[in-house]
């Protein structure tokens, strides 16, 4: 995806995603949205299902996410068969709002978006797609919309 890329996101997805926030909270969650990228220019990708995942950090869950590498292997197989991709991934921000931090930056791929869900425990306060530039230097945000 590029600059004025879209990620369209169905409202049930939208939902599981902060239900999934809500109950992991006050530790982050974290799962793989499996869908449809966009060829076209500005691109627009579909999200089509969520695979949620098992925050597997072992230590600083509250800040952290891993996703068993096993499991991703086996998310990126199976949409394959199907002819879809790995059109990103979310997680949750417990009590810190949803722009990516330092380790979002280290551990982020280009062209894939990344959705991140703020919480305060109480509520999804805010949710924001990004979307690390080729060059790895930073994130541009990306729209996105429901359907």
């Amino acid at each position: 995806m590029s600059e004025n890329s879209r990620l369209q996101i169905p409202t049930a997805v939208l939902e599981l995603l902060k239900e999934e926030t809500l109950e992991a909270y006050p530790e982050e969650c974290c799962g793989v949205l499996v869908g449809c990228m966009g060829t076209e220019e500005p691109s627009v990708g579909m999200v089509h299902e969520v695979v949620v995942a098992q925050n597997s950090a072992t230590d600083r869950r509250q800040e952290r996410y891993v996703i068993d590498p096993e499991l991703l292997l086996q998310v990126q197989k199976r949409a394959r068969e199907r002819d879809l991709d790995v059109v990103g991934y979310y997680h949750s921000h417990p009590d810190h709002g949803a722009s990516p931090g330092r380790f979002d930056l280290e551990e982020a791929w280009p062209d894939v978006c990344y959705v991140i869900l703020a919480v305060d425990g109480e509520r999804v306060t805010e949710v924001r797609c990004w979307r690390l530039r080729r060059d790895g230097g930073a994130f541009e945000e990306v729209d996105f919309g429901y359907s």
